[in-house]
């Protein structure tokens, strides 16, 4: 009965091949908002005219790793073209000792000897014999990296160039907080060629990400499940724009719809979903509230659904519901709803 119920049941009676909302960052995934779509064009720009320095900043959640993923995707598809190292997510107590070590063994060189002048010079004759091709070093969680020795250190593996340009780029994806370490190095900063800082997506990119997401999960072929108008807003509302929290959050919603056999996703099934999966957050709560129709004498909230796909389809549906909110708060409806899809399958086995 479990295994009927698993991941696989829910999401194959919700038309979906496979989980949209997955925790991982897959470049298939990848939802490229208009921010998203400058600050690629930007870094492929420093990255193929070897300017040097970028930065992309932006708090946790905003698409920095998908991002780097989707470059490095790029970059393995034209590997005679490009060379690269990825330092995943240095430790803050590295000495520069340590982390030029860390550098030089992303990029693959043998050493002989252990010495911080060999490494030096053995990474240095490296991008000179590869001054023909596109060397990057990409750094994630570059906020770690917070120690004057360790921006030193940079700024030093990245002075190596011709007279057209850097024979080794430098990409760091960082939170916001990074920004004062920067400028604390003024001589650091100023080589900085690009810096691109990420926000939380609006309420019509919001809309566009889970579709899309949808979609690419199989959501055009089975039909999909449908986030209703007002569902959307909560999600807005609740991530505050934050992709991250809206993968969490779609995917619980997913969990619940599969649980109640419904493939229509209203703001009931979000606020259950808040409710049960979430830490309380009086502030979150509070933006949701704020988008939820409040409770008029005679006033029944309007809701439009747009199915999953629908650019991709000819029609779109559009439904009203209707939703008596005189008797009952909103956390009791959605609770009296998960109970009688529950009594129903009793009553069914």
């Amino acid at each position: 009965m479990h295994s009927m119920e698993g991941t696989s049941a829910h999401l194959e009676f919700l038309g979906l091949r496979e989980q949209p909302f997955a925790p991982t960052a897959d470049p298939a995934y990848f939802y490229a908002a208009g921010q998203h779509k400058e600050c690629l064009f930007r870094l492929w720009n420093s990255i193929d005219e070897r300017h040097g320095i970028a930065v992309v900043l932006g708090n946790y959640g905003t698409g920095k790793t998908t991002l780097l993923r989707k470059l490095l995707t790029g970059m393995h598809a034209d590997s005679d073209r490009y060379r690269t190292a990825v330092l995943g997510s240095p430790i803050p107590s590295w000495t520069s000792f340590a982390l030029l070590e860390n550098i030089v063994g992303q990029f693959g060189l043998a050493l002989s000897s252990q010495s911080f002048g060999e490494y030096m010079e053995t990474l240095n004759r490296y991008l000179l014999s590869n001054r023909n091709r596109i060397c990057t070093l990409i750094v994630d969680d570059a906020q770690n990296l917070n120690k004057r020795g360790q921006i030193e250190l940079l700024r030093l593996v990245q002075n190596l160039e011709t007279q057209q340009h850097k024979l080794l780029n430098l990409v760091f994806f960082g939170q916001l907080e990074w920004a004062q370490v920067l400028r604390a190095a003024p001589n650091f900063l100023q080589r900085v060629n690009m810096t691109y800082r990420l926000e939380a997506l609006g309420l019509e990119d919001v809309r566009n990400f889970i579709e899309f997401r949808l979609f690419q999960a199989g959501a055009n072929e089975g039909g999909g499940p449908v986030f209703n108008e007002l569902a959307l807003r909560v999600i807005h509302a609740y991530s505050d724009g934050n992709p991250r929290e809206m993968v969490t959050l779609c995917r619980n919603a997913l969990i619940v719809a599969g649980q109640m056999r419904t493939r229509e996703i209203g703001y009931e099934i979000l606020l259950h979903t808040i409710e049960k999966t979430t830490l309380p957050d009086p502030e979150r709560k509070a933006r949701v509230a704020r988008v939820v129709p409040g409770a008029g004498a005679n006033r029944k909230p309007r809701a439009e659904r747009v199915p999953v796909g629908a650019r991709h389809q000819s029609d779109v549906i559009k439904q009203e519901a209707s939703v008596d909110r005189e008797q009952m708060s909103r956390d009791q409806k959605a609770a009296q709803m998960l109970l009688k899809a529950a009594q129903a399958r009793r009553n069914q086995g």
